[in-house]
């Protein structure tokens, strides 16, 4: 009985593995929310809310629920958010696709609505793996603002934060190469039909 598949990547199927990050997402979402919870009796009176580019706290705020919590609160305004978007923009795909931004849009409405959903997919996954690298970044403010706080740490380390920043930059751009060559496949395939 062979326990291992392997697969080439024209056969992976991406929305398992967008299901799988998506699902990752809500993972890390839970996490920040044990996290900022776990935090909160430890909390001094004053504790750092913004950080200056050397990681040094700028701003301090007096302890309170909406203050501690407005992190987690808009980590999961923007996960929701996030995970709404792709049914959103498949159902706009099917019944208003004029609204959906994609390239070489004149082409791309030509397309039948089941070749437009599949132009999507990569995309969709592209945008879990951004999604995701946004949640983590949450997840390390929050517990990074607690060891500041606490005085666990004299600083923020500032190098994770670049480093998810570019993680997301070059999301971003895999996104949009991702969008760019699935349109251009199905256009392709589209107009020269075998």
């Amino acid at each position: 009985m062979c326990l291992f598949v392997v697969q080439t990547p024209s056969q992976i199927n991406f929305l398992n593995i967008s299901n799988a990050i998506a699902w990752a997402c809500w993972g890390v979402l839970l996490v920040i929310w044990i996290a900022a919870i776990q935090e909160w009796p430890a909390l001094p009176a004053k504790f750092p809310m913004h950080f200056d580019f050397a990681g040094r706290p700028d701003s301090f705020v007096d302890k309170s629920v909406v203050a501690w919590f407005l992190l987690p609160v808009f980590a999961s305004v923007m996960n929701m958010g996030l995970s709404f978007l792709a049914p959103m923009i498949r159902w706009m795909t099917l019944k208003h696709p004029e609204f959906v931004n994609m390239p070489r849009k004149e082409q791309w409405l030509k397309l039948d609505s089941s070749a437009r959903l599949r132009t999507l997919e990569p995309v969709f996954s592209a945008m879990r793996v951004l999604q995701l690298l946004v949640m983590l970044l949450f997840l390390f403010i929050v517990i990074s603002s607690a060891k500041v706080a606490s005085g666990q740490w004299t600083v923020l380390p500032v190098w994770p934060t670049f480093v998810f920043m570019a993680a997301i930059g070059i999301s971003v751009a895999w996104l949009l190469f991702k969008s760019i060559t699935a349109v251009k496949k199905e256009v392709n395939v589209f107009s020269d039909p075998l």
